[in-house]
């Protein structure tokens, strides 16, 4: 991988962030800094969420957006509406980490643990460049 490769790839990340916030930003004004919906305390934003990505798993597989839609449309809350397409690959997947953070941040205001647990094996497969603990000390800068 080139520099450039390393640019284009930072600058693709910048803009998965972007499309994020930016579909959170519309879910709060639509639904509320909360997402007040009275139809959200029961995980309905997380089966809202595997639904749009089991659409994009389809068309990934080869389906039609047709047959897509009906696939996701199986894990949708059955007392919300309104399931669809958004659309492309990347706005269907922007949708479904909307609707992942808004479920995240429900279970920290209701006071959910937020612990992450450290892996109990090395990986057999996959190398990655360096431990989580690594990792998070570089992002925390010690």
């Amino acid at each position: 991988m080139t520099s450039i490769d390393r640019i284009d790839l930072y600058a693709a990340g910048n803009e998965a962030d972007r499309l994020i916030a930016t579909e959170v930003a519309v879910q709060d004004k639509m639904w509320g800094e909360g997402n007040e919906r009275a139809d959200a305390e029961k995980g309905q934003m997380l089966e809202a969420a595997v639904s749009q990505l089991v659409l994009v798993h389809e068309l990934n597989d080869g389906e039609d957006q047709e047959r897509a839609v009906a696939a996701g449309l199986g894990f949708y809350p059955e007392d919300w509406d309104g399931f669809r397409s958004y659309g492309s690959k990347v706005a269907n997947l922007v949708v479904a980490a909307a609707f992942i953070r808004s479920e995240i941040k429900r279970l920290i205001y209701k006071g959910e643990d937020t612990t992450r647990t450290k892996r109990g094996e090395d990986y057999r497969v996959a190398r990655p460049n360096m431990s989580s603990d690594e990792a998070l000390s570089q992002i925390n800068g010690k």
